[in-house]
């Protein structure tokens, strides 16, 4: 699967947040894997290159940049797992991704990435050369609750991330073992605008009624915050 689109975030207050919720409930679909308001959850265990040039890139303002991450939805007892690419270019973002076995997830997690290759798939072959070559290894899971809002008119998807929360005692993205804590201690959570071509102007009106600004989020940085291994992770 594959899809590219521009992605805008935020921090929200819980007000604000709220208000945005009731508002675009009323004309913006509840993505089909919610469960109702409550939405669902999501966990990535993200990995990185010995060097963490990932997160040096994001650090650094690097405009183009990739990211890739093993993902579950709400049951991480799934059989499948979707393994996920993510490519930023400037404001723009290229998503390709493929769905493993939860076999062939456990063995990544274990660094061995070889099983990769029995897929035959691009993407599993792209993420294969790139881990070999670059060394790359589990770094953090990343978990919060999603509440996702669907628009037929430019693709357009918002989504309410929160209580976001990580996990540096260990990196296995099936754990039953819930010692996670929150890695955004402002009291604020996070909303993503994905769309494709642009926002329908009475959204958008929506939106920009809320006194907040355009923010360079990463999950992933925000949970490495608590795991630096080194000077420059600070910035």
């Amino acid at each position: 699967m594959q899809f590219k689109r521009y992605e805008l975030k935020y921090y929200l207050n819980e007000v604000q947040m709220e208000g945005l919720i009731q508002q675009l409930s009323h004309i913006m679909s509840i993505d089909k894997h919610s469960n109702g308001l409550s939405g669902y959850n999501v966990r990535s265990l993200y990995f990185d290159s010995i060097n963490d040039e990932c997160l040096y890139q994001k650090q650094s303002g690097f405009l183009i940049r990739d990211k890739i991450r093993l993902r579950t939805y709400g049951d991480s007892t799934a059989d499948s797992v979707k393994l996920e690419v993510k490519s930023k270019n400037n404001q723009f973002i290229n998503k390709k991704s493929v769905l493993v076995s939860k076999d062939i997830a456990s063995n990544m997690i274990n660094g061995n990435y070889s099983p990769l290759l029995e897929l035959q798939n691009p993407v599993s072959n792209w993420v294969y050369t790139t881990m070999v070559t670059r060394a790359y290894k589990p770094k953090v899971i990343v978990e919060y609750n999603r509440l996702a809002f669907v628009y037929p008119v430019s693709n357009l998807r918002i989504t309410f991330d929160m209580n976001l929360r990580s996990n540096i005692n260990h990196t296995n993205l099936f754990s039953s073992v819930n010692n996670s804590f929150p890695v955004v201690l402002e009291q604020k959570q996070i909303m993503e605008v994905k769309f494709e071509k642009f926002i329908p102007d009475h959204i958008k009106k929506i939106l920009s009624g809320v006194a907040t600004e355009r923010s360079a989020i990463s999950k992933y940085t925000l949970a490495r915050r608590f795991n630096k291994t080194q000077k420059w992770e600070d910035n």
